[in-house]
Protein backbone atom coordinates (compact mmCIF):
# COMPACT_ATOMS: atom_id res chain seq x y z
CA UNK A 1 0.00 0.00 0.00
CA UNK A 2 1.74 3.18 -1.36
CA UNK A 3 -0.63 5.90 0.85
CA UNK A 4 -2.58 5.57 4.03
CA UNK A 5 -5.62 7.78 5.49
CA UNK A 6 -4.70 9.23 8.98
CA UNK A 7 -7.80 7.15 10.04
CA UNK A 8 -5.96 3.98 9.17
CA UNK A 9 -2.59 5.27 10.64
CA UNK A 10 -4.44 5.82 13.91
CA UNK A 11 -5.83 2.45 13.71
CA UNK A 12 -2.93 0.78 13.17
CA UNK A 13 -0.39 3.16 15.21
CA UNK A 14 -2.66 4.48 18.06
CA UNK A 15 -1.95 2.37 20.99
CA UNK A 16 1.67 3.55 20.70
CA UNK A 17 1.07 6.88 21.83
CA UNK A 18 -0.91 8.50 25.10
CA UNK A 19 -4.47 8.61 25.42
CA UNK A 20 -3.96 12.58 25.67
CA UNK A 21 -4.52 13.82 22.43
CA UNK A 22 -1.19 14.48 21.07
CA UNK A 23 -1.26 11.62 18.90
CA UNK A 24 -2.35 13.65 15.72
CA UNK A 25 0.87 16.29 16.69
CA UNK A 26 3.20 13.70 16.94
CA UNK A 27 2.03 11.90 13.89
CA UNK A 28 2.35 15.06 11.93
CA UNK A 29 6.03 15.47 13.34
CA UNK A 30 6.95 12.10 12.25
CA UNK A 31 5.67 12.29 8.78
CA UNK A 32 7.26 15.56 8.30
CA UNK A 33 10.61 13.53 8.86
CA UNK A 34 9.99 10.51 7.13
CA UNK A 35 9.36 12.71 3.77
CA UNK A 36 12.56 14.54 3.88
CA UNK A 37 14.75 11.13 4.27
CA UNK A 38 14.69 10.69 0.30
CA UNK A 39 12.89 10.01 -2.67
CA UNK A 40 10.55 6.69 -2.21
CA UNK A 41 7.79 5.05 -3.64
CA UNK A 42 5.23 7.79 -3.96
CA UNK A 43 6.71 10.59 -3.08
CA UNK A 44 7.30 12.06 -6.87
CA UNK A 45 4.45 14.62 -8.44
CA UNK A 46 3.95 15.76 -12.07
CA UNK A 47 2.86 19.00 -13.13
CA UNK A 48 2.21 20.95 -16.51
CA UNK A 49 2.80 24.37 -15.56
CA UNK A 50 2.08 27.45 -17.51
CA UNK A 51 4.80 30.10 -17.62
CA UNK A 52 3.72 33.42 -16.41
CA UNK A 53 5.83 36.52 -16.09
CA UNK A 54 9.17 34.24 -16.75
CA UNK A 55 8.17 32.14 -13.83
CA UNK A 56 6.41 28.89 -12.89
CA UNK A 57 5.15 28.47 -9.27
CA UNK A 58 5.22 24.98 -7.89
CA UNK A 59 1.37 24.30 -6.41
CA UNK A 60 1.82 23.17 -2.56
CA UNK A 61 1.81 19.51 -2.89
CA UNK A 62 5.12 20.24 -4.11
CA UNK A 63 8.37 21.07 -2.35
CA UNK A 64 10.90 20.40 -5.09
CA UNK A 65 11.85 20.16 -8.81
CA UNK A 66 13.63 17.23 -9.92
CA UNK A 67 13.62 16.53 -13.28
CA UNK A 68 12.24 19.52 -15.99
CA UNK A 69 11.21 19.22 -19.96
CA UNK A 70 10.32 22.28 -21.87
CA UNK A 71 9.36 21.93 -25.86
CA UNK A 72 10.34 18.13 -25.36
CA UNK A 73 13.73 18.89 -24.18
CA UNK A 74 15.37 17.93 -20.70
CA UNK A 75 16.44 20.84 -19.41
CA UNK A 76 18.95 21.90 -16.41
CA UNK A 77 17.43 23.01 -12.73
CA UNK A 78 19.77 26.14 -11.42
CA UNK A 79 20.36 26.96 -7.77
CA UNK A 80 19.25 29.91 -5.70
CA UNK A 81 22.81 31.07 -5.99
CA UNK A 82 22.90 31.23 -9.49
CA UNK A 83 22.46 34.82 -10.28
CA UNK A 84 25.66 35.41 -8.49
CA UNK A 85 28.31 33.67 -9.56
CA UNK A 86 31.55 34.57 -8.39
CA UNK A 87 33.65 34.40 -11.91
CA UNK A 88 32.06 34.25 -14.99
CA UNK A 89 29.11 36.35 -16.67
CA UNK A 90 25.18 36.61 -15.18
CA UNK A 91 23.74 37.22 -18.34
CA UNK A 92 20.40 35.62 -18.45
CA UNK A 93 20.08 35.87 -22.25
CA UNK A 94 22.72 32.76 -21.46
CA UNK A 95 20.42 30.74 -19.60
CA UNK A 96 17.44 28.23 -20.55
CA UNK A 97 16.05 26.19 -18.05
CA UNK A 98 14.59 26.94 -14.53
CA UNK A 99 16.42 29.05 -11.94
CA UNK A 100 15.35 28.93 -7.91
CA UNK A 101 13.63 32.01 -7.31
CA UNK A 102 12.82 31.18 -3.71
CA UNK A 103 9.59 31.63 -2.43
CA UNK A 104 6.62 33.76 -2.00
CA UNK A 105 3.19 34.39 -0.85
CA UNK A 106 1.47 33.74 -4.43
CA UNK A 107 1.33 31.52 -6.83
CA UNK A 108 0.63 33.84 -9.73
CA UNK A 109 1.43 37.33 -10.01
CA UNK A 110 -0.66 39.65 -11.05
CA UNK A 111 -0.49 41.25 -14.22
CA UNK A 112 -1.82 44.84 -13.92
CA UNK A 113 -2.19 46.59 -10.65
CA UNK A 114 -5.88 45.25 -8.74
CA UNK A 115 -7.43 46.93 -5.69
CA UNK A 116 -9.82 44.42 -4.55
CA UNK A 117 -9.31 40.52 -4.05
CA UNK A 118 -12.17 38.22 -3.51
CA UNK A 119 -12.09 35.32 -0.73
CA UNK A 120 -14.16 32.70 -2.06
CA UNK A 121 -14.48 28.63 -1.38
CA UNK A 122 -11.79 26.74 -2.97
CA UNK A 123 -12.22 25.08 -6.23
CA UNK A 124 -11.74 21.64 -4.34
CA UNK A 125 -14.43 23.02 -2.43
CA UNK A 126 -16.90 23.97 -3.88
CA UNK A 127 -19.97 23.06 -2.14
CA UNK A 128 -19.73 25.39 0.17
CA UNK A 129 -20.60 28.80 -0.44
CA UNK A 130 -20.05 31.48 2.33
CA UNK A 131 -16.97 31.99 4.21
CA UNK A 132 -18.13 30.64 8.12
CA UNK A 133 -15.99 30.07 11.08
CA UNK A 134 -18.48 28.41 13.10
CA UNK A 135 -18.12 31.33 15.91
CA UNK A 136 -13.94 30.60 16.53
CA UNK A 137 -12.45 33.76 16.15
CA UNK A 138 -10.91 34.19 12.23
CA UNK A 139 -8.39 36.50 10.34
CA UNK A 140 -7.16 36.55 6.63
CA UNK A 141 -4.16 39.40 6.75
CA UNK A 142 -2.71 40.66 3.25
CA UNK A 143 0.06 43.17 2.75
CA UNK A 144 0.79 44.31 -0.85
CA UNK A 145 2.89 47.31 -2.81
CA UNK A 146 2.35 49.46 -5.17
CA UNK A 147 6.19 49.60 -5.27
CA UNK A 148 6.49 52.70 -3.21
CA UNK A 149 4.51 51.49 0.10
CA UNK A 150 2.97 48.57 1.58
CA UNK A 151 -0.72 48.60 2.32
CA UNK A 152 -2.79 46.28 4.65
CA UNK A 153 -6.04 45.21 4.62
CA UNK A 154 -7.99 42.25 6.66
CA UNK A 155 -10.85 40.61 7.77
CA UNK A 156 -12.35 39.52 11.20
CA UNK A 157 -14.79 37.86 13.03
CA UNK A 158 -17.82 36.76 11.38
CA UNK A 159 -19.67 34.39 9.12
CA UNK A 160 -20.53 36.14 6.01
CA UNK A 161 -20.78 35.62 1.98
CA UNK A 162 -16.96 35.87 0.29
CA UNK A 163 -15.77 39.06 1.67
CA UNK A 164 -13.70 41.32 -0.73
CA UNK A 165 -10.59 42.97 0.23
CA UNK A 166 -10.25 46.64 -1.07
CA UNK A 167 -6.87 48.35 -1.07
CA UNK A 168 -6.07 51.95 -0.84
CA UNK A 169 -4.03 52.41 -4.21
CA UNK A 170 -3.43 49.61 -7.03
CA UNK A 171 -1.39 47.49 -5.82
CA UNK A 172 0.52 44.89 -7.91
CA UNK A 173 3.54 43.43 -5.46
CA UNK A 174 2.81 40.81 -2.52
CA UNK A 175 4.40 40.86 0.75
CA UNK A 176 2.49 38.25 3.13
CA UNK A 177 -0.75 36.47 3.23
CA UNK A 178 -1.69 35.21 6.65
CA UNK A 179 -4.87 33.33 7.98
CA UNK A 180 -6.12 32.27 11.57
CA UNK A 181 -9.21 29.95 12.39
CA UNK A 182 -10.12 28.60 9.08
CA UNK A 183 -12.01 25.65 8.88
CA UNK A 184 -11.40 24.98 5.34
CA UNK A 185 -9.70 26.30 2.03
CA UNK A 186 -10.54 29.52 0.49
CA UNK A 187 -9.26 31.06 -2.62
CA UNK A 188 -7.93 34.36 -2.94
CA UNK A 189 -9.11 36.01 -6.30
CA UNK A 190 -9.02 39.35 -8.82
CA UNK A 191 -12.01 37.59 -9.73
CA UNK A 192 -14.32 35.90 -7.88
CA UNK A 193 -15.87 33.48 -10.21
CA UNK A 194 -13.37 33.05 -12.26
CA UNK A 195 -11.24 29.71 -11.18
CA UNK A 196 -8.24 31.06 -13.06
CA UNK A 197 -7.82 34.47 -11.26
CA UNK A 198 -7.02 32.53 -7.84
CA UNK A 199 -3.56 34.09 -6.58
CA UNK A 200 -3.53 31.92 -3.01
CA UNK A 201 -5.63 29.17 -1.15
CA UNK A 202 -5.70 29.99 2.67
CA UNK A 203 -7.16 27.48 5.25
CA UNK A 204 -7.49 25.18 7.28
CA UNK A 205 -6.27 26.12 10.08
CA UNK A 206 -3.73 28.80 10.63
CA UNK A 207 -0.55 29.90 8.96
CA UNK A 208 0.91 31.81 6.05
CA UNK A 209 1.03 31.33 2.45
CA UNK A 210 5.10 30.01 1.07
CA UNK A 211 5.15 29.09 -2.91
CA UNK A 212 7.81 27.99 -4.85
CA UNK A 213 9.39 29.55 -7.92
CA UNK A 214 11.55 29.04 -10.49
CA UNK A 215 12.70 31.79 -13.30
CA UNK A 216 12.18 30.47 -16.83
CA UNK A 217 15.02 32.56 -18.89
CA UNK A 218 14.51 32.44 -22.37
CA UNK A 219 10.98 31.02 -22.09
CA UNK A 220 8.16 32.52 -23.70
CA UNK A 221 4.90 33.29 -21.87
CA UNK A 222 2.78 30.72 -22.20
CA UNK A 223 4.76 28.09 -22.63
CA UNK A 224 3.86 24.97 -20.59
CA UNK A 225 6.82 23.69 -18.35
CA UNK A 226 6.31 20.00 -17.55
CA UNK A 227 8.14 19.36 -13.71
CA UNK A 228 8.46 16.13 -11.95
CA UNK A 229 8.64 17.06 -8.07
CA UNK A 230 9.32 16.14 -4.79
CA UNK A 231 5.97 15.98 -2.82
CA UNK A 232 5.82 18.12 0.27
CA UNK A 233 4.45 17.14 3.08
CA UNK A 234 1.13 18.81 4.26
CA UNK A 235 -0.07 18.19 7.87
CA UNK A 236 -2.62 15.95 8.27
CA UNK A 237 -6.44 17.50 10.04
CA UNK A 238 -8.85 15.18 8.91
CA UNK A 239 -9.24 11.91 9.00
CA UNK A 240 -9.51 11.11 5.84
CA UNK A 241 -6.12 13.28 4.58
CA UNK A 242 -3.88 11.03 2.97
CA UNK A 243 -0.39 10.68 3.43
CA UNK A 244 1.73 8.90 0.61
CA UNK A 245 4.16 7.21 2.91
CA UNK A 246 2.54 3.70 2.98
CA UNK A 247 5.24 2.05 5.07
CA UNK A 248 3.43 1.24 8.39
CA UNK A 249 6.58 -0.04 9.92
CA UNK A 250 8.50 2.43 8.85
CA UNK A 251 5.77 5.06 10.34
CA UNK A 252 5.79 2.92 13.59
CA UNK A 253 9.71 3.32 14.47
CA UNK A 254 9.56 6.98 13.25
CA UNK A 255 6.52 7.44 16.15
CA UNK A 256 8.59 5.62 18.88
CA UNK A 257 11.51 7.70 17.85
CA UNK A 258 9.53 10.81 18.41
CA UNK A 259 7.81 9.63 21.62
CA UNK A 260 11.75 9.04 22.70
CA UNK A 261 12.73 12.95 21.98
CA UNK A 262 10.26 13.80 24.01
CA UNK A 263 11.28 11.87 26.76
CA UNK A 264 14.77 13.67 26.61
CA UNK A 265 15.92 9.85 25.40
CA UNK A 266 17.78 10.77 22.30
CA UNK A 267 20.11 7.49 21.91
CA UNK A 268 17.03 5.45 21.33
CA UNK A 269 15.62 7.88 19.21
CA UNK A 270 18.45 7.77 16.91
CA UNK A 271 18.05 3.71 16.86
CA UNK A 272 14.58 4.19 15.73
CA UNK A 273 15.26 7.14 12.93
CA UNK A 274 17.76 4.36 11.83
CA UNK A 275 15.40 2.10 11.59
CA UNK A 276 12.87 4.18 9.72
CA UNK A 277 16.05 5.20 7.23
CA UNK A 278 16.65 0.94 6.59
CA UNK A 279 12.80 0.22 5.97
CA UNK A 280 12.24 2.63 3.52
CA UNK A 281 15.25 1.85 1.57
CA UNK A 282 14.26 -1.59 1.70
CA UNK A 283 11.10 -0.27 0.17
CA UNK A 284 12.46 1.79 -2.28
CA UNK A 285 14.58 -1.09 -3.76
CA UNK A 286 12.16 -3.38 -3.42
CA UNK A 287 9.57 -1.33 -5.08
CA UNK A 288 12.08 -0.79 -8.28
CA UNK A 289 11.72 -3.76 -9.61
CA UNK A 290 13.99 -4.76 -12.43
CA UNK A 291 14.25 -1.25 -12.86
CA UNK A 292 18.04 -0.70 -10.86
CA UNK A 293 20.75 2.08 -11.49
CA UNK A 294 23.75 0.24 -13.87
CA UNK A 295 26.17 1.92 -15.00
CA UNK A 296 27.08 1.17 -18.53
CA UNK A 297 30.54 2.01 -20.39
CA UNK A 298 30.43 2.59 -24.14
CA UNK A 299 33.94 2.06 -25.59
CA UNK A 300 32.78 4.09 -28.64
CA UNK A 301 31.35 6.88 -26.08
CA UNK A 302 28.45 9.19 -27.87
CA UNK A 303 28.99 9.96 -31.67
CA UNK A 304 32.42 8.73 -31.48
CA UNK A 305 33.59 10.04 -28.72
CA UNK A 306 34.55 7.93 -24.99
CA UNK A 307 31.97 8.32 -22.59
CA UNK A 308 30.34 6.68 -19.69
CA UNK A 309 26.84 6.37 -18.73
CA UNK A 310 24.66 6.40 -16.00
CA UNK A 311 21.54 4.33 -17.09
CA UNK A 312 18.45 3.81 -15.03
Amino acid sequence: MSALTLTQIESALGIYSPTDGSFLPRINQTLSRLYNMGTYRDLTVQFSLPVVGGTIYLPKEADAVLHTIIDGFPAAVRSLWHDFKSVGTNRNDLVFGLVDSGFGPVFRDVTAAITTLSLTPATESATRTAFSNGGAEIEVVITASDGTSLYRVSTEDGTFASPVFTFAVPVLYFDTIRFKGLTDSFDLRTTIGDPDTTIATVGPGSGVTRYRRFRTPNVEDGKVVHVLCKRAFIPLVNGTDITYIGNINAIKNGLLATLAEDANDLERAAIFWNNCFQLMEQEASSTRGAAQPRLTIDPHGLEGQMGIRGMM
